[in-house]
């Protein structure tokens, strides 16, 4: 048994739909294009004392407040960004980060993240063959019966290392320095994937000297 989508659209009508930083962007972009409103938050949020920024290493897309759903799904549960771009949250569902930790190490200046995953019982699917999913997990794992989602979960956590990296080097040659527990309110709030690409200019120029 594989994991078909039935398209009963509880996946976006749950909660909030995480984003990663670079995926704001293709969102707002989309959103231009179908002229609709979205409304964007910060997620978690880690401070830098050198360009005294709050970066946002994750973002949510709220859902319509009248509706109670995506933004981007229409009322026969189509999705207007499909075949377009998906958020690796709708790609990877049912199986989606259950916790994600980040941990910011000022010994080492490092930070680094460490996601739970889970199989949501919110999908029809999972609700009609719990039993059985359950039985081919322990048999087979994840990737047997959800192999297209595994494979996206896996391309998410592959895009949050690189920021966790990207992070870490900027921090270590001295163009950064972090905290992840200082609640600075009125400090700029700055997109991490724009953040980081103007950090390495700065750090490819100095390497370059």
């Amino acid at each position: 048994m594989i994991f078909k989508c039935l398209g009963c659209g509880n996946c976006c009508r749950l909660s909030p739909i995480t984003l990663l930083p670079h995926e704001v962007h293709i969102l707002r972009r989309e959103a231009r294009r179908l002229d609709i409103n979205v409304e964007i938050k910060p997620g978690y949020m880690v401070y830098d004392t050198v360009s005294r920024s709050l970066i946002v290493l994750s973002y949510h897309l709220e859902l319509d407040s009248k509706t109670r759903r995506c933004p981007f799904l229409m009322s026969d549960n189509k999705c207007l960004l499909h075949g377009r771009y998906k958020p690796y949250t709708c790609k990877s569902f049912p199986y989606v980060p259950r916790e994600i930790h980040y941990i910011v190490d000022r010994l080492t200046k490092t930070i680094a993240h460490r996601s739970i995953y889970g199989i949501s019982t919110a999908c029809l699917f999972v609700k009609q063959h719990s039993k059985k999913i359950e039985e081919l997990v322990k048999l087979y794992g994840i990737q047997k019966i959800f192999p297209n989602e595994y494979k996206n979960a896996h391309e998410a956590e592959t895009w949050r290392k690189w920021y966790m990296a990207a992070l870490t080097l900027l921090w270590r040659h001295g163009l950064i320095n972090l905290y992840s527990d200082v609640n600075v309110e009125d400090a700029r709030r700055v997109n991490a994937y724009d953040f980081i690409v103007a950090r390495m200019i700065v750090l490819r120029s100095i390497l370059l000297r």
